[in-house]
């Protein structure tokens, strides 16, 4: 099938409509949820629309990365924050490609940036070690923040990466509000939501109207987050498989590539689909950029 795609492609007969070229970026995964390397041109169909399009270049990401790292620091997770979660996100930014900046966010009782953007571990890790976990969850409003403060450029790449529980939380925002400002902003979510959380017997503390964010909606968020910006969502039973989880999203910000195919101008929709011709391999798309 894949074969008679790319065939398609080379001999699909010109639009009346001059073309354009327009390039989008994919993370791609093997079986093992490794990362794929040695992409060509090739191996790539897109479709767009349903309509074969024709693929020009295929080359590795290598614009650089900024990422926002929300952790959740509430006190539902006290138990394993450090013992887990902390150490977990330590080695996490140790393996993001050379170059990258990072700030963190945490989250417990109010969103917080412990850490503005930097290269430096060693900031993420007394941040980190000196944040005692308290109050609920406020996951969502980080999101938002961070994700507006995290400018887009068309000279760099840009993710939000979150690590959390399943406690309860509390909002400033609609459920649905958090997923469209997220993705107005262009980035690439990662999520690692493991299944521990259980609220304690302490006060959890929300402000005045915060509405309360339970399972259902971290599922909801984080899932439509990464399946629409070309991410990944991870849950993890606990969180000691929070430190495997985020090597695959650090795998897979490691290895994303460009594709660049030729396109109509001025579509008002474009369904575009992405298939390599490699067993087992999972394709997430990112957003177009013209």
């Amino acid at each position: 099938m894949l074969i008679a795609l790319l065939s398609l492609a080379l001999q699909a007969p010109p639009e009346s409509t001059p073309a354009e070229a327009r390039t989008i970026t994919v993370s791609l995964a093997d079986e093992k949820g490794g990362p794929v390397t040695g992409l060509r041109p090739d191996e790539v169909a897109v479709l767009e629309n349903g309509v074969a399009r024709s693929v020009s270049r295929v080359e590795p990401e290598a614009r650089p990365l900024t990422v926002a790292v929300i952790v959740d620091s509430s006190e539902p997770i006290s138990g394993v924050y450090r013992l887990h979660v902390v150490d977990s996100v330590l080695r996490f930014l140790g393996r993001l490609p050379k170059g990258t900046r990072y700030a963190v966010w945490t989250t417990g009782d109010r969103p917080t940036k412990v850490v503005d953007f930097t290269d430096d571990v060693t900031r993420a890790d007394r941040a980190l070690k000196r944040t005692f976990p308290r109050g609920g969850n406020t996951l969502f409003d980080a999101i938002v923040e961070a994700s507006e403060e995290l400018k887009a450029k068309e000279d760099l790449r840009t993710a939000v990466v979150v690590v959390s529980g399943n406690g309860l939380g509390f909002t400033n925002y609609d459920r649905n509000h958090v997923v469209d400002r997220g993705i107005e902003s262009g980035h690439t979510f990662m999520a690692v939501n493991f299944q521990e959380g259980a609220v304690g017997n302490g006060a959890l503390g929300a402000g005045d109207g915060m509405g309360q964010v339970n399972r259902t909606d971290y599922d909801f968020v984080l899932g439509s987050l990464a399946d629409k910006s070309g991410g990944l969502h991870e849950i993890p039973l606990s969180s000691m498989g929070v430190d495997h989880a985020l090597d695959k999203v650090a795998a897979l910000l490691g290895a994303q590539y460009r594709i660049t195919y030729s396109t109509l101008p001025d579509l008002k929709d474009r369904k575009v689909e992405v298939k390599v011709a490699r067993p087992g391999v999972k394709v997430s798309l990112g957003r177009s950029r013209s």
